[in-house]
């Protein structure tokens, strides 16, 4: 088969949870097939997935491609839809099987099956926006008959449709009226046992656009905690940094307000130093949607929670805030700890610093927790359902090269 891999969103040099995804499946599906990773930004080449993935591409071709605009609408409804259509026909015409990993508009596929995995479907429809809803209602009804029509042909010619986590698909379902079958991210479940330190750790991208990971709030949060029950912790706060001025900017704060306490805050780092911290660690924290109304702003929520998954595979205890995928992942109680304000997580935190044996049951729990979520599952999930024959790609966790989340 040809498949075509895309990854629709993206600026930067950033590479995140989408990105390590879609380079692994089509590192698993190259060993049988001609697989195309397919994206808009020029700095994500072999070479910079490599410095986040230890897994082989020498089978996948990257294919980088100019985004083009969104065509401008034509008052004649048959030459819109045409324009329409034609969006983008070079990115999936030709291929046996095309899948599109998206938060925004889907373009037509042109494929001969096609394949929709929904990160979240931040993309809102023209006909529910406020342009149009400001509109006489003789002119509502017709520019609302007009985006169905075409929104209902656009996905039809997606056979699959599938969503990241329960918290995508029923915001999909509402937002875009199409119903998808869950299929989980893929995540490095396997991690040494090493001795654990006391370390508390967060894995983000440091980044002031979309759904941060608010490692500010955490930093204050730990200082705190610092000079009282927590005397003698670190908190390590990691993750990827793009070239922006701004997330840079913020990057500075962080390190600025950790300055005087026991407390790491590095970008960048390679996949081994990602590891020995996720394995070092006792309690992982998370914190995206802090202080944000994710009801009116429901994508400013963790849409999944790679990174909490692979912490709890390495035996941290999640303590992470109860909004979003991260509600799927872990167990209120048994394998981690949910919370809503920042004294929930200092009490949750403190809980299993000053009980050892409630952190034992709790890591072992999350541990065992996180085999829902693997690499193997996500590879056979979308190879039975698009029906794709995934043969040497479809290993064993444990035999597939280890990736990390330092970007997320």
């Amino acid at each position: 088969m040809k498949i075509g891999l895309y990854i629709e969103h993206g600026v930067g040099n950033g590479v995140g949870g989408a990105e390590l995804a879609m380079a692994h499946l089509a590192s698993a599906w190259s060993s049988a097939h001609e697989v195309d990773l397919i994206h808009h930004r020029p700095p994500l080449t072999r070479e910079r997935l490599a410095q986040f993935s230890a897994e082989d591409y020498r089978g996948v071709n990257v294919r980088c491609l100019p985004r083009d605009g969104e065509p401008t609408p034509s008052t004649n409804p048959f030459l819109r839809y045409r324009a329409a259509r034609e969006w983008h026909q070079h990115l999936s015409a030709g291929y046996d099987l095309f899948l599109g990993c998206t938060h925004w508009l889907p373009p037509f596929c042109h494929a001969r099956a096609g394949a929709l995995l929904v990160l979240f479907p931040s993309y809102v429809r023209p006909a529910d926006s406020v342009e149009i809803r400001r509109l006489p209602a003789w002119k509502r009804a017709r520019h609302r008959a007009y985006y169905d029509f075409e929104w209902r042909r656009r996905l039809a010619t997606y056979r699959h449709r599938f969503a990241i986590s329960e918290y995508a698909r029923a915001w999909t379902a509402r937002r875009w009226g199409i119903n998808c079958e869950i299929v989980y991210p893929p995540v490095a479940t396997a991690f040494d046992d090493v001795p654990k330190e006391r370390l508390i750790l967060s894995v983000g991208r440091f980044s002031t656009l979309a759904h941060t990971k608010k490692q500010l709030e955490m930093m204050h949060a730990f200082r705190e905690l610092s000079p009282g029950a927590a005397s003698g912790w670190t908190y390590a706060s990691v993750g990827g940094l793009n070239t922006r001025p701004e997330n840079h900017a913020y990057f500075d704060q962080v390190q600025q307000a950790g300055r005087g306490y026991p407390a790491i805050v590095n970008a960048n780092l390679d996949r081994r130093s990602v590891r020995s911290f996720f394995e070092r660690a006792r309690i992982f924290w998370h914190a995206t949607g802090l202080n944000d109304d994710t009801d009116a702003h429901p994508e400013l929520a963790e849409h999944f929670g790679i990174a909490t998954v692979e912490a709890m595979a390495a035996g941290c205890v999640p303590v992470v805030i109860d909004k979003g995928g991260q509600r799927e992942i872990v167990e209120h109680g048994r394998t981690g700890f949910l919370w809503t304000t920042v004294d929930e997580m200092k009490a949750c935190t403190l809980r299993l610093i000053a009980d050892d044996a409630l952190w034992s049951r709790m890591s072992a729990a999350a541990r065992q927790q996180a085999t829902r979520f693997t690499r193997g599952r996500f590879v056979d999930r979308l190879s039975r359902a698009c029906h794709v024959d995934a043969g040497a790609g479809a290993m064993v966790d444990g035999s597939i090269p280890r990736v990390h989340a330092s970007a997320l």
